[in-house]
């Protein structure tokens, strides 16, 4: 183990902390030395974090302007100061364009996958100028990139979000502040486990044959991405999109992944 950790210095929050990717990005950030906000709505859940000196845990409804306030103020009263925050809370959603609901769909999906994350963002803004900087993360999904049949909903605010990180990550550059996302393809985490929980079935192996690396992604591999972008490592990277998805942007789509033309 190297004497100097990639976070030993760090204070990170993470939203969404109680499963899935952000359950991972908070125990990965915690394994590297970091100090760690985990917060979620499903409070009960957060008691995986019992007992971890450097994690604190709290519960937070990303959609409140106050609730975020309140986990950046409970960051530092705990902690001393926050240098980093992974916005990772987040709704999957889907719907017909001709739903009755699909309007109500869409506006949870904005409020959590994108307002929630402008939220976090200028809720820790003030304690990243007053220490001179500091790293935003957050997830978005390949289907922000590309479109997803009866997924407009999520699709629309996953997109939104990619253009959000991108703007902000030219805004505040100046400031020593970035802002970079992950855009993870298929994952097993807590979002997805009602498809994956009795195993292979149509669907999930319809997804992971269109993944180049035949397989689903895993929460930890995903929390790598953040833990990195999230580092020194990466000071001269802002405003970026990195796809965590074994490889379905790199493809048009066109051909089957694993066949082979003219075969």
């Amino acid at each position: 183990m190297p004497h100097h950790l990639p976070h030993d210095e760090s204070v990170i929050w993470v939203t969404g902390a109680a499963s899935g990717i952000g359950r991972a990005t908070a125990q990965m950030l915690a394994d590297q030395g970091a100090k760690v906000l985990a917060t979620d709505v499903a409070v009960d859940q957060l008691s995986w974090a019992d007992g971890i000196n450097n994690i604190e845990s709290l519960v937070c409804d990303v959609t409140e302007e106050a609730a975020n306030v309140a986990a950046v103020g409970a960051a530092i009263e705990r902690f001393g100061k926050l240098t980093g925050a992974a916005l990772n809370a987040g709704v999957a959603g889907a719907a017909p364009i001709d739903d009755p609901n699909g309007v109500e769909v869409l506006r949870l999906s904005l409020e959590v996958n994108l307002v929630g994350v402008v939220h976090g963002i200028r809720a820790a803004l003030p304690e990243f100028r007053s220490n001179g900087g500091g790293a935003f993360t957050v997830t978005a999904s390949t289907s922000g990139i590309g479109g997803d049949p009866a997924m407009w909903t999520y699709n629309a605010a996953k997109g939104a979000v990619i253009n959000l990180v991108r703007s902000l990550g030219v805004e505040l550059a100046h400031e020593n502040i970035r802002v970079n996302a992950v855009a993870p393809g298929p994952t097993e985490t807590g979002m997805t486990q009602g498809l994956l929980a009795d195993g292979p079935n149509p669907v999930s192996e319809s997804l992971r044959k269109r993944v180049p690396m035949q397989r689903w992604g895993l929460a930890t591999e995903q929390a790598a991405a953040h833990c990195f972008l999230l580092s020194a490592q990466a000071s001269f990277i802002t405003g970026a999109i990195l796809p965590v998805d074994g490889g379905i942007t790199a493809n048009t789509g066109q051909f089957d992944p694993m066949g082979r033309l003219g075969q």
